[in-house]
């Protein structure tokens, strides 16, 4: 599990890193403030980008922490319930976000910001995905584990 951790911990490093470095930080601009700003009048300084939109990268670098530490023989089982505690974080977080834009996602509502809501639900999604494969694992490790000790 320790590989599959850091491949899904990198997967989280990029869709984070894309929603921020990939996001525009300028709204276009109108008519009417492209007509102020040719009158002499400043131009409108750029929006910044939200810090919020690389939270999927900063679940993925403690998944990659927990994922590298659980190489160690003698801190795998607390690495990975490390990580699959994490993971779990990350997809109720992912999912809590998500499901608030889920009206707006199927009535057509042009405020949603339909590239934040869809990172959002690919960070819950292999958030869960890694949960259900930790649980998958540590299960199948006490079986062999009972299986061994018979």
């Amino acid at each position: 599990m320790a590989k599959v951790t850091v491949v899904i911990a990198a997967l989280l490093i990029l869709i984070g890193c894309v929603g921020y470095f990939g996001t525009p930080t300028a709204e276009p601009s109108s008519p009417e403030s492209n007509a102020a700003e040719t009158a002499d009048a400043a131009p409108a300084a750029p929006s910044k980008n939200s810090v919020t939109a690389l939270i999927p990268a900063f679940v993925g670098a403690i998944l990659l922490i927990c994922g590298l530490l659980s190489f160690n023989e003698g801190m795998q089982k607390h690495a990975m319930h490390a990580a699959v505690s994490v993971g779990l974080l990350g997809f109720l977080a992912g999912a809590g976000r998500g499901s608030m834009g889920l009206g707006k996602f199927f009535s057509g509502d042009p405020s949603l910001n339909t590239r934040s809501f869809i990172f959002v639900w690919l960070m819950a999604i292999l958030c869960l995905v890694f949960v259900v494969m930790c649980v998958n694992s540590f299960i199948q490790a006490r079986k062999r584990r009972e299986a061994e000790g018979n």
